[in-house]
């Protein structure tokens, strides 16, 4: 979640659930894969971790791996514009001579081969 915080620029709210078996309809109506032990209706199944962080990769809240929880964090919108500043996914160390994107608008194989002339092939 920090990457893609880091990457976008922006605030990342990142909801999971937290549940027990018991959640759950009992077997053999509902059965955990990769499960060998039956489990105990309190056992956590899915542990949550649910967590906000900021543009600049900052964890604000969370992540909550206790139980159900509301997290709540205050947000400061100016950090966006701060941020778009030091990723410059088009600027000073933009490399097209290494990496580009074509885009055709017509249609073409969707897979071809092509190969360097050696030597041994001339």
């Amino acid at each position: 979640m920090t990457h893609i915080a880091l990457e976008g620029g922006c605030f990342v709210l990142s909801s999971n659930q937290f549940c027990r078996r018991k959640d759950y309809p009992p077997p053999p109506e509902y059965v955990f894969s990769g499960t060998e032990d039956d489990l105990a209706p309190d056992s956590v199944v899915c542990a949550g971790g649910s967590v906000i962080i900021s543009p600049s990769g900052t964890v604000l809240a969370g992540p909550n791996y206790e139980g159900e929880a509301l997290i709540t964090a205050d947000l400061d919108l100016g950090e966006i514009v701060n941020e778009k500043f030091t990723f410059d996914v088009v600027g000073h160390y933009s490399r097209p001579e290494v990496l580009s994107l074509n885009v055709r608008d017509h249609p073409t194989r969707p897979v071809t081969f092509t190969s360097a002339k050696t030597e041994d092939s001339k």
